[in-house]
């Protein structure tokens, strides 16, 4: 399991960007593909290119689910391709919460609020919350937690209930091998020591929002809600890590692809985290009938500013949540492509906002620029027009 740790640490992750192409040749899992991304469809079977290590390779997906059910295709592909239906996956969703205030047919509701914001869902994808209550100290606890810097907290359930939701994440992680609709590439051992991490984060009461990725197509939020946070904080908090979940190819993906280390690229991460923060705040809005997204984004970071006035713009979420809005005002993103995670299709977002760009030097001297008049917020005619 990878996980990346930034904030509230978060993580990345998720499924293929690709229209379903006819067979022209013999493809079975593990043979030589030369196009990350290319699915193929062969009866009732999906073959997608994927990187493995330095290798392409095909991997065998789940069947083709058109809106009639599920059928053989490849006949029909391979004489009309260009009006083929493009494949859709019915993905396996899980939502459990153990938290007082957050029932689970809520947290299912956000889950799949989220998957349907999507362009590419994967098949299975579980969200999970707890709570834990109030800091024990006021530094992190790298020695209790396997080196992952979280803080411990006071416990709030009972030790057996705290079995409980360790088991609960454990029986879904070490289940996914089973299914190659998953695209998992870990051994059923690797699976288990990859619960075994999570299972220490519940059991020591550590402040985790993660967004782990045990395969490519299997996702999931694992979240602690602590006593001092909102129940709109823990929403934002949970569609932030549930887009890096539903996010097809962030650094975690892209690093073998490109044949770049994961770490030598983390001056990109501000994009990874605005795009989260700024889809956590939206989708909140969203949830609670309010479209003010965009104003609570700008007034949280012009706020800051007061008392950090020379932030950088990669220092944390608030400005990078708030440059996406001057983005956009720019015409360089679309809210209805970061919505639906187009940027994350493929690996194509590290070059194109890469802050050495000139488009990008622009947004990294320009986002602080925030008015305020009238009683609402903006970025300034100069930010938005120079």
């Amino acid at each position: 399991m990878k996980l990346r740790l930034i904030g509230v640490l978060t993580i990345l992750v998720l499924s293929v960007s690709a229209t379903a192409v006819p067979v022209s040749a013999a493809v079975k899992a593990g043979a030589k593909c030369k196009v990350v991304g290319q699915i193929k469809v062969k009866k009732n079977k999906e073959f997608t290119c994927i990187a493995k290590g330095k290798k392409l390779v095909w991997r065998k997906e789940a069947k083709v689910v058109t809106a009639s059910g599920v059928k053989d295709n490849a006949s029909e592909k391979e004489n009309s391709s260009d009006s083929a239906q493009k494949p859709v996956v019915i993905p396996t969703i899980k939502a459990k919460s153990f938290a007082s205030g957050i029932t689970s047919n809520e947290l299912l509701a956000w889950t799949k609020a989220a998957i349907a914001e999507m362009k590419n869902p994967p098949t299975s994808f579980l969200s999970l919350i707890w709570p834990i209550g109030v800091p024990l100290d006021d530094e992190p606890d790298p020695g209790v937690f396997g080196g992952d810097p979280f803080a411990e907290h006071s416990d709030i359930l009972s030790a057996s209930e705290i079995k409980d939701v360790s088991n609960y994440f454990r029986t879904w992680q070490t289940s996914l091998v089973a299914n190659a609709a998953n695209g998992c590439e870990q051994s059923a051992a690797d699976l288990s020591e990859g619960a075994d991490r999570v299972e220490r984060w519940i059991k020591g009461a550590a402040n985790v929002a993660t967004a782990p990725d045990p395969c490519f197509n299997a996702r999931a939020v694992t979240m602690a809600w602590t006593a001092e946070q909102s129940k709109y904080t823990a929403k934002t908090t949970f569609f932030h890590e549930a887009y890096h979940g539903l996010s097809n190819y962030l650094l975690a993906q892209c690093s073998p692809i490109l044949k770049i280390d994961e770490d030598k690229m983390n001056y990109m991460r501000w994009f990874a985290e605005g795009t989260a923060d700024y889809f956590g705040h939206y989708m909140a809005a969203k949830n609670e009938g309010r479209t003010d997204h965009k104003q609570r984004l700008l007034a949280r970071f012009h706020t800051s500013l007061i008392t950090e006035p020379n932030m950088k713009l990669d220092s944390n979420t608030y400005p990078q949540a708030a440059a996406m809005i001057l983005m956009m005002e720019r015409g360089l993103i679309t809210e209805e492509k970061l919505v639906n995670g187009s940027y994350f299709n493929d690996c194509k977002w590290i070059n194109t906002f890469d802050p050495a760009n000139q488009n990008m030097k622009y947004i990294f001297n320009n986002f602080s620029k925030i008015k305020y008049s009238g009683g609402v917020y903006s970025y300034t005619d100069s930010a938005i027009n120079g």
